[in-house]
């Protein structure tokens, strides 16, 4: 039987990266609400979330819509750490349809969400996510 802890903070990791695709498909401005304070990228190279969400609005301000959004959830991984602090990743596949001025094409490939856990609450620190880029 897993233990319940881990099993609880997998459901917790797991839908908070539902809830940041399903706001990407919907070019939701509520996606913010899923982002750490700052992001880590490689190189150690820290950034802040407001860089983040800029770049989101960039991202979603070029298309009319996103349609026919899909994802699977291949992989999920997490580890406990002291002070109630955490990290992980979500991983899976995702594709959608990126309509700009009635023309669109297809977005798709493997995405990877990292995550950390800290004051209780997963929040996402890194992004590799079809049709997004630093």
């Amino acid at each position: 039987m897993q233990d319940n802890t881990t099993f609880n903070h997998q459901a917790d990791i797991v839908n908070s990266a539902i809830r940041f695709i399903n706001s990407w498909f919907k070019q939701s401005k509520s996606i913010t609400e899923e982002l750490n304070d700052f992001f880590i990228l490689p190189g150690n190279k820290v950034i802040g979330k407001g860089i983040i969400v800029s770049r989101l609005k960039g991202i979603f301000g070029k298309s009319d819509e996103y349609v026919g959004g899909r994802y699977d959830i291949i992989d999920v991984n997490l580890e406990l750490l002291a002070d109630g602090k955490g990290m992980g990743f979500v991983e899976g596949v995702a594709g959608y349809r990126d309509v700009i001025q009635k023309q669109s094409k297809i977005v798709s490939g493997p995405f990877k969400l990292y995550f950390v856990l800290h004051n209780d609450q997963w929040k996402i620190v890194n992004i590799e996510f079809p049709g997004f880029a630093y």
